[in-house]
């Protein structure tokens, strides 16, 4: 075994930690500082890049946006529990929408004005994962190719229409998304699509159902309208009854009001 002197070994561990603690100055997010005890070891940040985000149901779509990963350990042991209690109190303070096992998962959608910030945190009881995607609005930044994509990887897409509340009319910044949608459509003439609206739960049952149709087939004339052919197409209503968020708060009910167009 080769042995190297004292003092080269005393300055590597000085630039060791030099550099450790560099990183995890620089690295750590301002608002999901490290739970105590535990030291950021990995680290990595996509100015634009695409990550799989699960929903309150379970099921998994894409998010894109700017992507930083971040891993962190720690010398000893800790529960799981209070690593994730400590991050809802974060959430709390965020007035985030969370979800998750309640035993090793935490899922966090935070909206702050014209931004959303998605937070997967995953705990063990030596590490834990902290993974954020930070983007703006879905329809901003969503393309005809991103679309596509998306119903072919993952077979839906989850789109937000900018509707007036308890209105079925299209306002004049849904123009782009529906030029979008027909668009994706164009490049692939034998794809049929479903058009599936829901609602939050304000307002009675029976009204939210009849809503989301109606919503459903606004977005369906629109694209007969871009030339899309009536027999590619299908149009439906849900209501209120497959929500993806908490409708106790304003960001989860906004999620809720949502359009999935599912491939078929």
């Amino acid at each position: 075994m080769k042995k190297y002197p004292l003092i080269f070994l005393i300055l590597f561990f000085a630039v060791s930690l030099l550099y450790s603690q560099e990183v995890e100055l620089k690295s750590e997010h301002p608002i999901f500082k490290a739970y105590p005890g535990f030291t950021l070891y990995d680290y990595e940040k996509q100015d634009f890049g695409a990550y799989r985000f699960c929903d309150i149901n379970g099921d998994n779509f894409i998010v894109e946006g700017q992507v930083t990963y971040y891993y962190y350990e720690c010398d000893d042991t800790a529960d799981p529990k209070n690593i994730l209690t400590r991050f809802q109190e974060i959430g709390d303070s965020l007035d985030a929408n969370m979800y998750g096992d309640g035993k090793n998962q935490l899922y966090m959608v935070v909206q702050s004005e014209n931004r959303r910030m998605y937070v997967d945190l995953f705990a063990e009881d030596f590490y834990y994962t902290l993974n954020l995607v930070e983007r703006g609005e879905l329809k901003s930044e969503v393309s005809a190719e991103d679309l596509f994509n998306d119903l072919n990887e993952i077979g839906k897409a989850v789109l937000y229409f900018n509707f007036k509340r308890r209105d079925c009319e299209l306002t004049s910044d849904c123009k782009d998304i529906i030029e979008m949608i027909a668009e994706a459509l164009r490049k692939d003439p034998t794809m049929g699509i479903s058009i599936d609206s829901y609602t939050d739960n304000i307002g009675p049952r029976e009204e939210n159902l009849q809503l989301s149709k109606n919503r459903a087939e606004t977005i369906y004339n629109a694209l007969v309208s871009e030339g899309i052919d009536k027999q590619r197409m299908v149009f439906n209503g849900y209501g209120e009854s497959k929500p993806i968020a908490d409708n106790s708060s304003v960001i989860g009910r906004a999620f809720n009001n949502r359009v999935e167009i599912v491939k078929k």
